[in-house]
């Protein structure tokens, strides 16, 4: 596990807003109501976070939740509960199953990270499509070498949608 951990901090980095700063690494996010989650920089990636897990976000400062999951995946309204607390939800739904990472959704998310003003939350059901969609910001925005790019979120998790990815990204096998 220390080992799979180091792999993480040195493999992976991004973070939100100036973007020819020197990224930060990625580390293990835990916190209650979490399951599988890394933090780089003001950037959180993970699964579904449950309503006391929101809770803890605004209680330790972040601003904004993004949700990569259409608002028919979940029986509670996340939307309500993210506002309640005080902070920002923006919804950039990946449909399942997931046939493309569209441009516009990751211009969606870059608008996001220019105008952070706080910690943010990027999740989906189980992390899949949240990791493909910063994968897909990072080659795009960062200008990531598309096989760096891919080793970085299959680091971090990135399965279901990795041959789409792949195909964005121009790294699919023979």
């Amino acid at each position: 596990m220390k080992r799979l951990l180091l792999l993480l901090a040195v493999a992976l980095s991004s973070a939100c807003g100036d973007r020819s700063a020197v990224v930060p690494e990625l580390l293990p996010f835990a916190a209650p109501g979490f399951a599988r989650f890394a933090r780089t920089g003001d950037l959180v990636l993970g699964g579904q976070p449950s309503p006391g897990a929101l809770r803890y976000l605004a209680d330790h400062g972040f601003t904004t939740v993004v949700s990569t999951r259409a608002a028919t995946e979940l029986d509670w309204d996340e939307r309500a509960a993210v506002e309640s607390l005080g902070m920002r939800f923006v919804s950039i739904p990946i449909p399942l199953p997931v046939s493309a990472i569209r441009r516009a959704q990751v211009a969606a998310l870059d608008s996001v990270f220019a105008r952070h003003d706080g910690p943010i939350l990027l999740h989906c059901a189980g992390g899949t499509r949240a990791v493909a969609l910063w994968a897909q910001w990072l080659a795009e925005t960062r200008k990531l070498e598309a096989a760096a790019t891919m080793q970085r979120a299959e680091l971090a998790g990135m399965k279901i949608v990795q041959p789409i990815a792949q195909q964005l990204l121009g790294t699919a096998g023979p």
